[in-house]
């Protein structure tokens, strides 16, 4: 048997005040004729009012409470002015020690669970009912959402408009393309998948040298216009969001699967990939580390339109930035057919 704490007196004293003070405050609140109760009886009602009363203290104060009550409440059953049940269940010094009320600790744990529960399934249905972008799209969906956005007329269509034929050719990510700038002729970027080690450089760069001097004008007017709409819409996030609004508008109005800004990264791949660019060299042109990343993860080049590979230029020293991890393309080799033996 292990021997029994013993409490100091020091910690009595404490408990004692406390007690006291509780009924007291007791009093106050629920017993206005406190005077003419005694005092044991004023003790025992005050422990029933505390058992009965949740969600007011903290936890710790209610379990020093409860300690300074079942001190002060022990104390009369022993000089025998107070008659305990014997039965656990209606022991009020028993109540004390196994059945205290409720804090406001637990309480506030229990509300912020149950808000979290709710979030997780709100956020779950969001993520359920949201459908996934799609990872390709063909010529004929591509233009027509094209026209779509011209035949609008108004201005911020025929930006968008303008973004489609833009992304659909470079195969930048939508926040790197809304950042676009202009030096000579190099369209260039900050890369948003850099310090992670999956971009190639710190700046997504593309020569459009080939392209003729009234497409790089309207590419100059498309860039100008970036800020404009941005403001507009409060930022370039906002700006993406209220694009593939949008967009989504648009495939409901032509009937074609939804598409997104995303999905035009794929579809340039893709016509790289046809127009007979190399995986490093669809690396470099995305702004992808490894040519690995483009050749399994993105577009297939039947999905793809064929275009002049002098129309998309680049700098050759970054071609000798890109890792080689590609794996070698294995033919599947069916196995001659097998003949049982004849019995």
């Amino acid at each position: 048997m292990f021997p029994t704490a013993e409490t100091s007196l020091d910690t009595i004293a404490v408990y004692e005040h406390d007690a006291i003070k509780f009924v007291g405050q007791y009093a106050r609140e629920c017993e206005p004729d406190a005077c003419d109760i005694p005092g044991e009886q004023l003790v025992v009602l005050a422990v029933r009012w505390f058992l009965n009363t949740h969600d007011r203290w903290s936890e710790a104060y209610v379990r020093r409470l409860a300690n300074a009550l079942q001190q002060r409440l022990a104390r009369f059953v022993a000089m025998e002015l107070i008659d305990d049940s014997p039965d656990p269940e209606k022991s009020l010094l028993w109540a004390l020690k196994n059945k205290r009320p409720r804090s406001t600790d637990k309480t506030a744990k229990a509300d912020k669970k149950s808000k979290e529960v709710v979030h997780k399934k709100r956020v779950a249905a969001k993520k359920k009912k949201r459908k996934k972008y799609r990872k390709s799209i063909r010529v004929q969906e591509l233009r027509a959402l094209i026209n779509y956005f011209r035949d609008k007329a108004d201005g911020f269509s025929l930006w968008t408009a303008g973004y489609l034929l833009i992304a659909s050719r470079i195969g930048w990510r939508p926040g790197e393309i809304v950042a676009l700038r202009r030096e000579g002729y190099l369209l260039r970027a900050q890369a948003e998948k850099h310090s992670n080690g999956r971009g190639l450089a710190g700046t997504c760069e593309v020569d459009i040298s080939a392209y003729p001097e009234w497409v790089v004008a309207r590419i100059d007017q498309w860039i100008a216009d970036i800020g404009k709409w941005g403001e507009r819409y409060e930022g370039l996030w906002n700006l993406r969001v209220v694009m593939n609004a949008r967009l989504a508008t648009a495939c409901k109005s032509l009937g074609i699967r939804r598409v997104s800004t995303y999905t035009l990264r794929h579809f340039a791949i893709s016509c790289m990939k046809r127009s007979g660019f190399s995986r490093s060299e669809i690396a470099v042109l995305v702004n992808h580390a490894t040519n690995r990343t483009a050749s399994e993860k993105y577009g297939k080049a039947r999905s793809g339109i064929k275009r002049a590979k002098k129309m998309l230029r680049f700098q050759g020293t970054r071609l000798d930035l890109v890792r080689d991890e590609a794996r070698p393309y294995r033919a599947k080799v069916e196995a001659p057919p097998t003949y049982a033996a004849p019995p």
